[in-house]
């Protein structure tokens, strides 16, 4: 069931905090022997975080055909698409840390990037779980989950009319947003694994387009109600890295 909440907070501002210091903490614990200055280090992180905020809401936006919630407060509490935040992250991340620690290699910050990216978005998941959204299609196996009312899945079923009351919990769903998790950390592990073995800076941050966007792509296909836009981006971006990678490695050799 769908918990509702936590200390009187919606889920995903109880957890942005939390999310922020496991990212910041873990990207520099991962450099700690690259001589990297933790003080501007955080700082670039809050910057990219802040950017990376400002980016998915303006996708969210985007798919909404630019109509915002109303009451406005509601554009505080949800309304942010990852595919803008990973694109926001992609084109200012490196003009921040150019800025901010211009002392750490560029690819090497999006290697090192790429795999805290992965952590904290298996993290940011729990909020989606906790909000009742990033669900599949109605389903009857024992692994398909119920939201109470008040969800997202729940206020769209009752929109189409597919609830008897309004009091009633929404109907089993696939909860996509777990594997939309278990894909974050899976990709995560395996780049981690893989750090040590890289034939050059830059290849975790391309593998990473390749593989979590790629997975991401395919599972939004499962995704009730199906949003074109959020598998497209997906998709071109995993493309994109896959070509980069081709490219990169056929140059090499």
């Amino acid at each position: 069931m769908y918990p509702g909440g936590l200390f009187g907070l919606d889920a995903l501002q109880a957890l942005i905090s939390p999310v922020a210091l496991f990212g910041i903490l873990f990207f520099i614990l991962y450099l700690r022997n690259d001589g990297v200055r933790a003080g501007r280090a955080i700082i670039l992180l809050l910057c990219v975080a802040v950017a990376a905020f400002l980016g998915a809401k303006l996708f969210s936006l985007y798919v909404r055909d630019w109509q915002p919630y109303q009451p406005l407060s509601a554009e505080w509490r949800g309304g942010l698409r990852y595919p803008g935040a990973l694109l926001a992250i992609v084109f200012v991340g490196p003009l921040l840390k150019r800025w901010i620690l211009p002392s750490l290699p560029l690819f090497r910050f999006l290697d090192v990037l790429a795999i805290t990216v992965c952590f904290a978005f298996a993290l940011v998941r729990i909020s989606c779980f906790m909000n009742g959204c990033c669900t599949g299609p109605e389903c009857d196996s024992v692994y398909c989950l119920s939201y109470q009312p008040g969800s997202q899945v729940w206020y769209l079923q009752l929109q189409a009319g597919l609830l008897d009351h309004s009091a009633h919990p929404s109907h089993p769903v696939l909860p996509l947003h777990f594997l939309f998790m278990i894909a974050s950390l899976g990709v995560g592990i395996f780049l981690m694994w893989f750090d040590g073995r890289r034939s050059f800076d830059g290849q975790i941050a391309l593998l990473y387009l390749v593989l979590h966007e790629g997975a991401k792509g395919l599972l939004e296909s499962l995704r009730e109600p199906y949003v074109a836009q959020l598998q497209m981006t997906s998709l071109l971006m995993s493309a994109t890295g896959l070509l980069l990678l081709i490219i990169i490695l056929r140059r090499r050799a």
